[in-house]
C-alpha cells in the first residue's frame, strides 16, 4: 500500500536577499541559507545511514553528487532564481510488502513517468524504517524549458494515481478510497479536542432528525424542526444542509461515511414503526437541562444588558466555568458555543462601563469614539516633539508616552468594536433566550 507526499522547498524564513550586479543585466540569486535548504533536503534524501551507503540513490538528468550545483545552472541559464529552490516528493510502502531493491525501482519509475522529461531530480529509498520509502527531490525549474514545476491539487492528483497503478503492475496493494478531514485543519483540532463545531452540531442534529424518521419527508420535517434548511435535490451530486444562523451549507457527505445520500437512506429505513409512537411522545421534546439554580441570585441581581449577557453566558455553560455538555444543549444556543469567549469579553464590558440600556450603549459608543479623538491628537503633537531637536532624555520620553497613547487607543477602539457586535447581537440573545424560557415553561405544563 503506497502513500504519496508532495511540498515546496523554500530557503529559511527570514533570509535576507541579496543580489549580484551583472553587467547586462541584475539577477536575483540565492542566499546561502536558501541554497544550504536545498543542501540540506538533497543531503537528508540520500543519507548514507537510510540508504546503504548510496547504494538505493539514483540521479535522474543529473548527478547525486553536483545535483545542487545542477539545479543552480539550470535556474540560472533560465535567469528563474525565485521563489521554491525545488520540490519534495515521497512514497511509503506497507511494512513488509516490498524488498529494497523493489521499492527503488518503482520510485525511480514513478520519477521517471512523471516529470523525467522535463525535470532534473534525486531518487532515494530509506531503509531505516519498517516502512520502507522513497523520497523525490525535484528541481523547481525545468532544464528543457525553463518552466517552473507547477505543484497543485492535479499534480498530488497524478502523483498519487501514477502511483497507485505502478504499485498494481507489481502486485502491491493500494489505498482504495483515500480520505482527507474533509474539514480545515482549525475545526479538525477543535474537533478532535472535543470541542463543538459547527460539523459536529450538525451531526447530532442529523443523527437526532434520522432517529425520529421513517421517510425522507419526515426527516426533512424534523430538520426544519431544528432550524436547519436543506437541498436534497436529485440532481445534485451532493446534498447540503445549512446550521442555523449560518449562510454557508455543508454537504453531508464530508460529516463521515455514515452522512451519505445513501448511508442516511438506509439507516431510515431501517428504523422500526415504533418510531413514530416515540416522535409523537416526545412531541419535539427538547431536554431540559439548566434550571438556573446556582448563581442565579447573582445572576438576576443584574439589570438590562448585563444581567441579559451574563444569563446568556450562564446557558452556554460559560459560568461558573466552562463545562457545557453540546450534546444536552437547546438547539438554538448549539451554534453559538464556538463564541463563548466573545460574548462572555462582552459580558465583562458590560460590567466594566455599567452599561444596562441600549441607550447607555449608544452614549458608550460616543465617549469611546470621543476619546479616541482626543488621544489622537495628543499622540499626534508627541511625535512632533519625538522629530524635534530635542535632548534625548526628552526625545525618549515623548517616544514612551507615544507607546503608552498607542496601546490605550487600541484598547479603546478594541471596545468600541465590541459595542458595535453587542448591538447588534443583543435582539439575537434575547429571542433564543425567550424560546428557551418559553420550551421549559411548557414542559414544566406536562
Amino acid at each position: 500500500m503506497a502513500v504519496t507526499k508532495i511540498w515546496n522547498i523554500r530557503g529559511r524564513a527570514g533570509a535576507p536577499l541579496e543580489y549580484i550586479a551583472n553587467p547586462e543585466k541584475t539577477q536575483r540569486e540565492y542566499t546561502e541559507e536558501e541554497r544550504q535548504a536545498l543542501v540540506d533536503v538533497i543531503a537528508y534524501a540520500a543519507n548514507e545511514d537510510k540508504t546503504e551507503k548510496l547504494y538505493y540513490t539514483t540521479g535522474i538528468n543529473c548527478s547525486v553528487q553536483c545535483a545542487r550545483d545542477q539545479f543552480d545552472t539550470t535556474k540560472l541559464r533560465f535567469g528563474k532564481t525565485g521563489g521554491n529552490v525545488a520540490y519534495h516528493a515521497y512514497q511509503s510502502f506497507k511494512p513488509g510488502e516490498v524488498t529494497p531493491d523493489e521499492a527503488h525501482a518503482i520510485g525511480v519509475q514513478l520519477a521517471r513517468e512523471l516529470w523525467g522529461d522535463r525535470f532534473q531530480m534525486v531518487v532515494a529509498t530509506h531503509l531505516d524504517r519498517e516502512h520502507l520509502h522513497s523520497h523525490i527531490v525535484i528541481n523547481s525549474v525545468s532544464f528543457k524549458d525553463g518552466g517552473k514545476f507547477h505543484d497543485c491539487r492535479d499534480t498530488y492528483k497524478l502523483l498519487r494515481e501514477t502511483s497507485d497503478r505502478i504499485c498494481r503492475e507489481h502486485g502491491l496493494s493500494i489505498v482504495d478510497q483515500p480520505k482527507g478531514r474533509g474539514v480545515s485543519h482549525y475545526v479538525y483540532k477543535l474537533e478532535k479536542a472535543g470541542m463543538p463545531t459547527r460539523y459536529n452540531v450538525a451531526r447530532q442534529a442529523i443523527d437526532e432528525a434520522i432517529r425520529l424518521s421513517l421517510t425522507i419527508e419526515e426527516f426533512k420535517s424534523e430538520l426544519r424542526t431544528r432550524g436547519y434548511s436543506y437541498r436534497f435535490d436529485p440532481k445534485r451530486k451532493y446534498w447540503t444542509v445549512t446550521p442555523p444562523g449560518w449562510k454557508k451549507p455543508i454537504r453531508i457527505h464530508q460529516l463521515g461515511s455514515n452522512y451519505t445520500r445513501e448511508s442516511i437512506e438506509r439507516r431510515i429505513y431501517e428504523n422500526e414503526p415504533s418510531v413514530r409512537q416515540e416522535r409523537l411522545r416526545q412531541n419535539y421534546r427538547i431536554p431540559n437541562h439548566y434550571s438556573l439554580r446556582s448563581r442565579i441570585d447573582h445572576i438576576m441581581g443584574r439589570s438590562g444588558l448585563e444581567k441579559l449577557y451574563l444569563r446568556y453566558c450562564y446557558e452556554l455553560g460559560y459560568l461558573p466555568k466552562y463545562r457545557q455538555n453540546p450534546t444536552r444543549l437547546h438547539i438554538l444556543l448549539k451554534e453559538d458555543l464556538l463564541k463563548c469567549d466573545q460574548y462572555s469579553e462582552q459580558a465583562k464590558l458590560l460590567s466594566k462601563y455599567h452599561v444596562n440600556t441600549d441607550e447607555d450603549l449608544t452614549s458608550l459608543m460616543e465617549e469611546l469614539g470621543s476619546r479616541m479623538r482626543e488621544l489622537g491628537c495628543e499622540r499626534d503633537e508627541l511625535r512632533l516633539v519625538a522629530k524635534r531637536v530635542l535632548p534625548e532624555a526628552e526625545i525618549n520620553r515623548a517616544r514612551d508616552n507615544v507607546k503608552e497613547l498607542t496601546a490605550e487607543i487600541r484598547q479603546l477602539r478594541h471596545d468600541l468594536k465590541t459595542c458595535s457586535v453587542i448591538r447588534e447581537r443583543s435582539g439575537h440573545v434575547r429571542e433564543n433566550l425567550e424560546i428557551v424560557d418559553r420550551d421549559r415553561q411548557r414542559e414544566k405544563e406536562r
